[in-house]
């Protein structure tokens, strides 16, 4: 299944009126019928954020997400991510542009009627929307709707819960809230897998998880994605994006402000600092220490490659500084990173990357 954004925009009001009432308000400010709020006349508007008086929470966006593609999505509080997620959903239509769905348009209400569930949507914290008396129960909600029969309903129940390495036999007769946190978010995971989507769109599914049930999730979704299943990932975790995503969409004011595969987005440090966001942790500490003389080529780092590339440099640092160590051993520092903003400048000038070469020539300019 191909979802396409064309040229998206959307409102949660009519843009004719809210640009009467900014009009209007602004009028009142200058004649001192009202006064500009202290924080804003003190220090001005924040760098990064949204506008308290803007009209859309997404602006001509356009951008596709390809059959069992996983793609992330980036950007500060109020961007316009979780907008963004019901528009592909069809919870919303938009007010301008077109969101195609193998081709049909989905504020078509009939288009939008067939392929929602295949399009499974999690939100934050889904284990608050449990409801039903038992697990298996909650489940089947959403199979039985589908008017399948009984027997169809129990076998994806028991697929569901099984895709997410629950039990049915063990905890299908439990209340959901017998459970623990983790395994009721499990639960509701597989309340969206009973109905086989082809595209599971997640908005930020580990928050308020401890590490452990973090990283399990993380191995849950990447399973899921080896399925053949698509993946829409809504995260503020930059080193999540970096090891899951195939691409990623970066929000800003909800514009697309980057696009682009891992590499190519976090090439723009400072370009993602100026909006709110930053590269991955085990990125930046490669940048630093490059700075410091190591070689480090690639263009981007987690924390496996770091400690790969890491580790024979800081054994022969090592022993160069133990005693009769000879002067012709020292390591020498590569030249060529005076700057941590931008990884991919470490490259040869012909491997830079898209968005980095974009980055470049704005820069010229």
């Amino acid at each position: 299944m191909r979802i396409a954004f064309e040229g998206v925009s959307f409102s949660y009001v009519d843009p004719v009126h809210q640009e009467k009432r900014r009009k209007r308000a602004r009028r009142r400010r200058e004649a001192g019928v009202i006064e500009q709020p202290t924080s804003l006349a003190e220090h001005g508007r924040p760098a990064w954020g949204s506008d308290p008086e803007g009209t859309w929470a997404l602006c001509d966006v356009t951008f596709s997400l390809e059959p069992g593609e996983f793609l992330g999505l980036a950007g500060h509080t109020g961007s316009g991510k979780s907008t963004l997620v019901q528009l592909i959903n069809g919870l919303l239509r938009p007010t301008f542009g077109t969101v195609l769905v193998d081709g049909r348009d989905l504020a078509d209400g009939k288009v939008a009627a067939a392929v929602r569930g295949k399009i499974g949507l999690v939100f934050q914290y889904p284990e608050n929307q449990l409801f039903a008396p038992t697990v298996a129960e909650d489940v089947a909600f959403g199979p039985r709707n589908l008017g399948l029969s009984d027997d169809a309903v129990a076998t994806r129940v028991r697929e569901a819960l099984r895709s997410v390495h629950l039990d049915p036999d063990e905890v299908g007769e439990k209340s959901p809230f017998e459970l623990s946190g983790g395994q009721q978010r499990r639960v509701a995971f597989a309340g969206v897998l009973a109905m086989e989507p082809e595209v599971l769109v997640l908005d930020e599914p580990i928050a308020g998880l401890d590490p452990v049930a973090k990283e399990e999730f993380l191995q849950l979704i990447a399973e899921l994605h080896s399925r053949g299943i698509a993946i829409v990932m809504v995260s503020h975790n930059m080193d999540d994006l970096a090891r899951l995503a195939e691409r990623i969409v970066v929000l800003n004011n909800g514009r697309v402000f980057a696009l682009g595969t891992p590499v190519e987005v976090f090439a723009r440090g400072d370009e993602l600092r100026s909006v709110g966001l930053d590269v991955p942790q085990a990125q930046k500490l490669a940048c630093e220490l490059r700075e410091c003389g190591f070689d480090l080529p690639r263009a981007l780092y987690d924390t496996a490659t770091l400690a790969t590339d890491l580790a024979p440099q800081l054994s022969r640092r090592t022993k160069n500084a133990l005693p009769g160590a000879g002067a012709d051993a020292a390591l020498p520092a590569p030249a060529g990173h005076a700057a941590c903003a931008s990884p991919a400048a470490s490259a040869a000038p012909g491997d830079a990357t898209p968005l980095a070469a974009d980055s470049k020539e704005a820069g010229r300019a």
